[in-house]
């Protein structure tokens, strides 16, 4: 038995006879849809009144792995063997794909960055294709992806206004790219290592590696006018929703599929164009009506198309499944 094939056959076996015994994953799937949703409204406020993106990232980051790292450090949940996944986590989810969208507030819409930020799982789904048997890339998921090109093309269409608008664009959907395929990365560390052992040095060294690079490309720390009272309280209480918004995240990875987690990437472009219009006046236009329209969709048919996995109840074996992870290289 491959490394691999132990963490899916102690996943299964995780499962209780009784399946109403199992935890569901779908408190924490809605808990960290509204929060991440919700949660790009106050950074693009604080970037639309000066507050340079590095530090809408590292202080919530910095913050919350504070937080995460004391309570882990508290109740004993931290594991050396956690570290490495954990510093991986904090590259590849807490890092780049934060930055990116903060930066995308900068010169795009609320509403365009967060239905960009929402073809997540459609990146996730591509993935999967290769990393497990049970989600293998079908016909319904090959019609998801082109249902999520012709929205980006459409959306971009009528957004490539303004000098640096194509630039930001591009940054989002690079983000939105590494975030999806590092969901995959999530799943596989969460179930082997359980969200508390990895919450608190993943945002703790994603803070750290933001305020560096701040420093080394001498962004400003603070906006020219300064930080407002509100600046601060916002930033802070982003950190306190970071900590909880990532550690439901990682207990849905822990206990749910694919597929379920995906439909956390409904909430995001619901709160992200319904608040760009009421809070910062953006337009409501045609492209961003159609290729907003055909990235939900999109969205929504990638989760039709993802397999379910084993179903509850089922204790049987790896052999005895029909499906089960692609045997590759083990990581970290």
């Amino acid at each position: 038995m491959t490394p691999r094939d132990s963490l899916y056959s102690s996943r299964v076996q995780r499962r209780s006879s009784d399946p109403r015994r199992d935890p569901s994953p779908w408190p924490f799937i809605a808990f960290t849809g509204v929060v991440f949703g919700g949660g790009g409204l106050p950074a693009k406020a604080l970037v639309d009144d000066g507050v340079d993106p590095f530090t809408v990232t590292w202080i919530p980051f910095l913050t919350a792995g504070i937080l995460a790292t004391a309570i882990g450090m508290s109740r004993s949940t931290l594991r050396r063997d956690a570290l490495v996944p954990a510093v991986i986590l904090a590259v590849t989810v807490s890092t780049i794909p934060p930055l990116l969208f903060n930066m995308g507030f900068d010169r795009l819409p609320a509403g365009i960055v967060t239905l960009l930020i929402s073809l997540g799982p459609v990146f996730t789904a591509v993935g999967a294709h290769f990393m497990f048997d049970d989600e293998s890339f079908n016909r319904i998921k090959s019609l998801g992806l082109a249902m999520a090109v012709a929205g980006v093309s459409i959306l971009a269409s009528g957004s490539l206004e303004g000098e640096g608008s194509g630039a930001a664009l591009t940054m989002v959907l690079v983000g939105s790219i590494v975030a999806g395929g590092s969901a995959l990365l999530s799943r596989l560390y969460a179930t082997r290592f359980g969200a508390p052992a990895l919450i608190g040095p993943q945002l703790l060294l994603s803070g750290l590696i933001v305020v560096a690079l701040s420093v080394a490309l001498r962004r400003p720390f603070a906006p020219p006018q300064g930080f407002a009272a509100w600046h601060l309280a916002v930033l802070l209480l982003f950190g306190l929703t970071t900590y909880l918004g990532f550690l439901s995240m990682l207990k849905a990875n822990e206990i749910g599929t694919t597929g379920q987690v995906s439909v956390i990437g409904y909430c995001i472009p619901v709160f992200g164009v319904v608040g760009g219009l009421v809070f910062f006046g953006d337009l409501f236009t045609t492209s961003l009506a159609f290729g907003g329209l055909l990235i939900v969709l999109a969205v929504a048919v990638i989760a039709r198309g993802s397999a379910t996995g084993p179903a509850r109840g089922d204790t049987s074996s790896v052999s005895d499944h029909p499906t089960k992870p692609k045997t590759v290289t083990p990581l970290p």
